[in-house]
């Protein structure tokens, strides 16, 4: 087939030989444009391949050829169209049975031949009427059943439709919707009458958006049929042509009954790694995969005890066979113990260190208690002179065997150290810690997992089991290795890749490289993030008593700590006196002196007014003093480096001989 602009293409293209694969030969200004036609862009280039798959009328335009005025026509035009000539002509009698206009092809109907017709020795003259009765096929082949009356009488003929010639409907002056003319391909080329649009011939000319398939392309293309480009018919040489459709990973997961299917991976993953494993690696552009389906199981987050080289996180599989024993959990503060009270199951713990109260009205702690914890209740406490209600944890405490329980209030802020006391010496699988037991906890490993070639856990001295998860991973094979499987979890792992015409193996892998996968820290703290959570934060430690009657004693003449500060006054005007020492001091005594500089205390010092932090103690600054300043200076300043005190002069002097 030689090149046609598109539009001519589209024109002359039969909807139901749909699909039809088109070739771009030119008109692309730049390889790989990207044109943006009415809001939607393609992308086409010489030698791309695209198999249309549907047209959808977007309008008519009505043109006169004589004028060159054009009007467009609404889709559901009602008036009706003639031929500006007596007889439609077909060059076949194939489009003569499939190209009449929508309605009109109903059988019988009767057409004649511009030449002679030889049919098994007996001649049909031109002009003479031919009866269309029927179609028919034969070893492949399609046949019209047709009748036609000559001076010896009536015959039947056989006639294939492939027969070329030149044919004429003996219909006239038959009138056509707009919907028939645009479906008949011997109309659409055709000038027509239209009384109601004027005398003069027309020129029907419809822009249709083609729908398409490309490579590569996700989404169905659509393009507009005025896209100015050459094309080439290749339906005939492309049946081989497989076209891709790229597909994310996480959509594989909404394909049912798929499975299962090989594939090829066109981008590997863009993302930073997740695991530290050794098939991650693999996962690069052009490598081949098996996807055998969608795992059920579920993981449990872990986190090793912090060693010499901090801590390390993984992911346990529901399907680990290894053995795990209960250890003891630590609580740095009595909110920590709270977590425990939905557990349906008695908490006891000792304590560590010596724990004082913030609040006079509770008690403290002491290194050895033992405590049972109860349940959360209020209580009033005093603060500045006024009584607020709390959350308080319900505890009972005794120091020996022999010593009788009390019952005591602890504060939720309280700092100190709590060990859980642990008596439980059955190992549990990791269903039977779901099961049984409240995550977080405290683990070891008891027995190892012996389809394991290596298994890891075992090395640590506990583990942390901090949350279960439920995500759905996609077991997968490298097609070299099909016996060997793992886990991909596509919603934190996505990569493009497309499905091959290659039947997929029937092999069950034998090996699950993924019952213990370790994370890299950086998408460990990024799943924290994502796991819900219902916890409230801690509460807020009231300010310490004792600070805030030092800060009042320091501070001569200060206001109240609610009492917004007033402005300090401009630096010139500045003096400091012993009591306000603490003050911060921008500029020394003499100010004709830049030989010592005191500097500025931070800003984030806590003796600033409203700090909630008592002071630390400082070591006083050593006496550094010029023979400039003055000896009755009762502050204290540092030393500064001897380049910035020429610069400082230099500074000085530029501003003098301006």
């Amino acid at each position: 087939m030689e090149p046609l602009s598109f539009q001519e293409y589209i024109l002359s293209l039969d909807i139901a030989s749909l699909p039809r694969v088109l070739k771009v030969c030119s008109g692309v200004y730049f390889q790989g444009s990207v044109y943006e036609v009415s809001g939607r862009e393609c992308c086409l280039s010489t030698g791309d391949l695209m198999k249309i798959t549907g047209l959808c009328l977007q309008k008519v335009t009505c043109r006169d050829p004589e004028t060159g005025l054009a009007t467009e026509l609404p889709l559901n035009f009602k008036g009706h169209f003639q031929p500006s000539r007596d007889k439609l002509s077909y060059t076949s009698l194939k489009k003569l049975t499939r190209t009449r206009p929508a309605g009109l092809q109903d059988m019988p109907f009767s057409f004649t031949s511009a030449v002679d017709l030889t049919m098994d020795g007996w001649v049909i003259p031109k002009g003479q009427p031919i009866s269309l009765l029927s179609m028919a096929r034969h070893e492949g082949q399609e046949f019209a059943n047709c009748t036609t009356t000559g001076q010896d009488g009536q015959h039947l003929l056989c006639l294939p439709v492939s027969l070329q010639g030149q044919f004429y409907e003996c219909t006239r002056h038959q009138s056509y919707t707009l919907s028939q003319v645009l479906q008949s391909e011997a109309l659409r080329g055709q000038r027509l009458k239209c009384s109601a649009l004027g005398r003069h011939s027309l020129l029907l000319c419809p822009v249709y958006e083609v729908e398409a398939i490309m490579h590569m392309r996700k989404e169905v293309v659509k393009i507009p049929s005025t896209l100015e480009v050459d094309v080439e018919d290749v339906t005939e040489v492309s049946q081989h042509i497989h076209f891709i459709k790229p597909l994310m990973l996480s959509e594989v997961l909404g394909l049912e009954g798929a499975f299962p299917l090989q594939a090829e991976i066109l981008e590997g993953p863009e993302y930073p790694p997740i695991f530290k494993n050794d098939w991650i690696p693999h996962l690069q552009k052009g490598q081949k995969i098996q996807i055998h389906g969608k795992s059920c199981a579920w993981r449990i987050l872990a986190s090793s005890s912090k060693g010499r080289r901090g801590s390390r996180h993984f992911l346990l599989s529901s399907t680990y066979q290894g053995k795990f024993r209960r250890r003891p959990q630590e609580f740095p503060t009595v909110f920590d113990l709270t977590a425990s009270l939905g557990k349906g199951e008695c908490l006891r713990v000792v304590v560590t260190k010596d724990c004082e109260s913030p609040e006079e009205d509770l008690p403290s702690l002491s290194m050895g208690d033992r405590l049972e914890v109860l349940h959360l209740t209020k209580t009033q406490v005093c603060r500045q002179a006024e009584h607020k209600s709390i959350d308080v944890l319900l505890c009972s405490r005794s120091s020996g065997e022999d010593e009788e329980s009390e019952q005591l209030m602890l504060p939720l802020h309280l700092e100190g150290g709590f060990v859980e006391e642990v008596s439980d010496s059955r190992r549990y699988s990791l269903p039977e810690i779901v099961e049984q037991l409240q995550l977080p906890c405290e683990v070891k490993v008891a027995t190892k997992d012996s389809s394991l070639a290596n298994d890891i856990l075992g090395s640590f001295s506990a583990l942390r089991l901090e949350a279960r998860i439920t995500e759905t991973f996609l077991v997968t094979s490298l097609c070299e290795a099909l016996s060997v499987s793992f886990q991909i979890p596509p919603q934190w792992l996505d990569m493009a890749l497309f499905f091959t015409e290659e039947p997929a193996s029937s092999q069950t892998p034998l090996t699950d490289m993924s019952k213990v996968e370790e994370l890299t820290e950086s998408f460990y703290y990024h799943l924290l993030k994502l796991l819900p959570s219902n916890e409230a934060p801690p509460p807020r430690p009231p300010k310490r008593r004792d600070f805030r009657d030092k800060a009042g004693t320091q501070l001569s003449g200060a206001k109240e700590v609610t009492e917004k500060p007033k402005p300090l006054p401009p630096l010139s005007k500045l003096k400091c006196t012993p009591e306000e020492s603490m003050l911060p001091s921008l500029k020394p005594r003499n100010a004709k002196s830049l030989s010592a500089v005191r500097s500025s205390p931070n800003e984030y010092s806590p003796h600033q007014i409203g700090s909630q932090m008592a002071p630390k103690p400082k070591k006083p600054f050593k006496e550094a003093r010029d023979v400039n300043v003055s000896d009755g200076s009762e502050h204290d300043y540092e030393l500064i480096d001897d380049d910035l005190i020429k610069t400082i002069d230099k500074m000085q002097k530029a501003v003098l001989h301006y």
